[in-house]
């Protein structure tokens, strides 16, 4: 963001920016596992899932495959309150992907706050299925707090999700507080991220949040981190004589250089509709899509085509909403097809509950099932 962060500390800071975030691989794995399978045709070590499910997570993906969406929801938040010592994250996951699948935000979001209590790490993010994305739709939102804690940090990976395709953000700090180090850090590696991915950012609240950090700043209570969160946000303000002012005070203060002003990017005009811009990549993979159930037979047929030839199938389930029990045997049956023919099946980012189904109706016996990647 600023030419400084080119110049004395920028890789000490940009590299504690980088710390603390989150990353989950693949979803979780089944109770028990057998060894990974080092040889896929590609080098992909994965696990397979087997046996020891709990009846009550089975009896959930049955609910779930016969359209019973109210009843499994009771059923898994059931087995959540009654297992209150399980630490597995199965049942969690299979909780969200209902949610996401039923577009339920609310459940999700409190769900999601409660997961990072109980585990202590930042929960899934939401990642809502076949919702185009509309122009009309207000920018991605950020709000900050006093401080920055669990709700901000619950929020932050969906509020990233929905920023890169927007055309601006915002970020709301008319309630901040004057920061402590761990909450400006925290503010300053959003925004640093924000330009990052060069979105422009509207600031609610940003002048009398200056107002705050620059007593704070007077009172000798801003920590270096709160003098580069200062100066980040008289630059999204535009106010390039106080910032200059305040990078000379930084500059004697750390003996240092001072940072140098770099103009915001301009905010879109509200009524204007850039051109959407989708990211193109290679089909590796046979993709699934929607609800799997009568009506179906197609795709079935399809993926039978795709995988004539090949030693390797890798099916995409990350846009199958459902795969309805009634298809279950024609599934197989295909899944059979293509094993005869010496073909590996690989499933993937298929939600919990479908990849319940998969392994409880016995599809693991002709292909490897792995969990979801989720961020």
């Amino acid at each position: 963001m600023f030419s400084f962060f080119r110049k004395e500390k920028p890789d000490n800071f940009l590299a504690f920016l980088k710390e603390g975030n989150d990353a989950f691989g693949p979803g979780p794995a089944y109770a028990g596992a057998k060894p990974p399978i080092e040889d896929m045709g590609a080098g992909i070590e994965v696990q397979e899932a087997l046996g020891g499910l709990p009846p009550e997570l089975e009896e959930a993906a049955v609910l779930f495959a016969n359209g019973k969406i109210g009843e499994t929801a009771t059923l898994l938040n059931r087995y959540l309150l009654d297992h209150r010592d399980n630490h597995d994250p199965l049942p969690w996951y299979m909780l969200f992907d209902l949610y996401e699948v039923s577009d339920q935000s609310a459940p999700f979001e409190d769900a999601a706050v409660d997961f990072a209590v109980r585990f202590e790490r930042s929960p899934p993010t939401w990642t809502p299925h076949d919702k185009p994305k509309r122009v009309s739709a207000p920018a991605p939102l950020m709000i900050y707090g006093e401080k920055y804690g669990t709700l901000e940090r619950v929020k932050q990976g969906r509020f990233f999700q929905d920023s890169l395709h927007a055309p601006y953000v915002r970020l709301d700090v008319s309630k901040t507080l004057a920061p402590d180090e761990e909450t400006a850090n925290a503010i300053l590696s959003d925004i640093v991220h924000l330009h990052e991915m060069h979105k422009p950012v509207e600031l609610i609240g940003g002048p009398g949040f200056a107002v705050r950090l620059d007593a704070a700043r007077q009172g000798d209570r801003l920590t270096e981190s709160g003098w580069f969160l200062f100066l980040a946000i008289l630059q999204l303000l535009g106010r390039e004589d106080d910032f200059e002012n305040v990078a000379v005070d930084y500059a004697v203060a750390f003996e240092v250089s001072p940072p140098s002003y770099t103009q915001p990017l301009p905010l879109p005009s509200k009524n204007s509709a850039p051109e959407a811009r989708v990211a193109q990549t290679p089909d590796i993979a046979f993709k699934l899509t929607g609800q799997i159930g009568p009506g179906s037979e197609l795709q079935f047929e399809a993926l039978k085509k795709y995988a004539q030839g090949r030693q390797q199938v890798e099916i995409d389930l990350s846009k199958v909403s459902r795969i309805d029990f009634s298809v279950v045997g024609l599934l197989l049956e295909t899944l059979i097809a293509i094993s005869g023919n010496g073909s590996k099946i690989l499933f993937k980012e298929g939600n919990e509950l479908v990849n319940t189904l998969l392994h409880i109706v016995g599809a693991s016996q002709f292909s490897v099932v792995l969990g979801r990647t989720r961020v």
